[in-house]
């Protein structure tokens, strides 16, 4: 049986978004809606409010998964229970709530065969110089950090690669708690995934930022988009709600939405 192209995956965590997150979701509707979209949501959330905004706008589901907390989310991105439930897709389109698509581009970048494409993380903090001692033991720092926010994930390959190296996983989630250090996972796949899979294709930095980005901490005059040229943006953003909104409303406001 053929799979489908994609499925648009939009984890939620409250019974109802806040009114940003709203505008959100309905951009990501509005732009993406030609593709089946799943609310992946704690088991015992009410979901009532996203089925009936959704009503007649796009063809939506809900995945339960048992999660608590931002942790327990990012362990469950690295378990293959989760990426099973995709199997019959090959790629996930991942768009949070604070996440904004300004048009549908999502075939021209699955049609590039990537295994991972996420929003270029523009903090100077990710993109550090790498040390000796990194060098020597094979950890060296990637050329960026995809934020798993607005992201494309191959299905087959992420539950290929959360199944072989489940003991890995399971160890360093391990070790990771007796240090009580919190878990970003799209940070974890960009560092590990690669080197545990050496066939692992991530785009370089000078495609990625074409496909996404997450504005945190730049030089505006360097980003490679402003925001009074529309078609200098990227297929998508994420983080406009957390950072630079102001930089990031005349976009939206072009888009209709009132902001």
């Amino acid at each position: 049986m053929k799979k489908a192209l994609a499925t648009v995956v939009i984890p939620i965590h409250l019974e109802e978004p806040s009114e940003l997150e709203k505008i959100s979701l309905s951009q990501t509707l509005s732009v993406l809606h030609k593709y089946p979209i799943v609310f992946m949501a704690a088991t015992e959330l009410n979901t009532k409010w996203y089925e009936e905004f959704c009503r007649g706008k796009a063809e939506v589901t809900v995945e339960r998964f048992e999660w608590q907390g931002r942790n327990a989310f990012g362990e469950l991105l690295t378990n293959p229970v989760y990426y099973q439930r995709f199997l019959p897709y090959e790629y996930m389109m991942i768009c949070h709530l604070d996440a904004f698509v300004f048009r549908d581009e999502l075939e021209k970048w699955c049609s590039l065969g990537y295994d991972y494409i996420g929003a270029v993380i523009y903090n100077p903090s990710f993109f550090s110089p790498d040390t000796p001692v990194r060098k020597i033991l094979g950890f060296s720092q990637p050329e960026y950090f995809g934020n798993g926010g607005f992201a494309i994930k191959k299905v087959s390959t992420f539950y290929h690669i959360t199944s072989k190296f489940r003991a890995y996983i399971n160890f360093y989630h391990w070790i990771r708690r007796l240090r009580k250090r919190g878990f970003l996972d799209d940070i974890f796949l960009t560092n590990h995934f690669p080197k545990l899979l050496r066939s692992f294709k991530i785009p370089p930095v000078a495609l990625a930022q074409n496909f996404g980005a997450e504005y945190v901490d730049w030089k505006e005059s360097e980003l490679p988009f402003n925001n009074h040229d529309i078609n200098s943006l990227p297929f998508g953003v994420h983080g406009w709600i957390q950072f630079h909104q102001d930089f990031w409303k005349p976009c939206i406001r072009h888009f209709g939405h009132a902001i």
